[in-house]
């Protein structure tokens, strides 16, 4: 008896935490440092889309020199992708769909675009490596934002 009396208090005190971890969840995207987090990630990130969409002749020949399969196509629709993410997570509109395109953007673009290890020049091997690792880090963030918005759109 006392066996069936623990597992059920501690059933009840995990779904007491899930419940409270929940509730944080939803408190955390209406607080105002993630709002201004979220629209600083995102506008940024649409800046880069448009910026890659306005000089589209430029960075499909790049594209080009990095052997990126079909860059006329790719190259805008990835950028297309990280335009709709950008503006996805700054708006908080359908945030885990929109963080995946930017995390997709991320995945995809970082290790075709900045391929460190196939570059020889020391200072131009080493700006490879620091693009290579802040294109990283806004993957990661990219992922935490798809995690914060499946828990925000399950609650909904």
């Amino acid at each position: 008896m006392n066996d069936l009396l623990q597992r059920e208090t501690r059933r009840d005190s995990s779904s007491e935490t899930r419940r409270r971890s929940e509730t944080d969840g939803r408190s955390l995207v209406e607080s105002g440092p993630f709002r201004l987090a979220r629209v600083l990630f995102g506008a940024v990130l649409a800046f880069m889309a448009t910026d890659n969409l306005r000089n589209l002749e430029g960075r499909v020949q790049f594209a080009e020199t990095k052997d990126v399969p079909a860059p006329s196509f790719s190259v805008p629709a990835i950028s297309g992708g990280l335009l709709f993410g950008g503006i996805g997570v700054a708006l908080w509109r359908v945030p885990a769909a929109s963080a995946a395109a930017v995390a997709g953007f991320f995945a995809t673009a970082t290790p075709l675009m900045h391929d460190f290890w196939n570059v020889d020049d020391p200072e131009a091997k080493q700006q490879q490596i620091n693009d290579f690792s802040k294109n990283a880090a806004l993957l990661g963030a990219a992922l935490a934002f798809v995690q914060l918005g499946r828990s925000t759109e399950s609650d909904a």
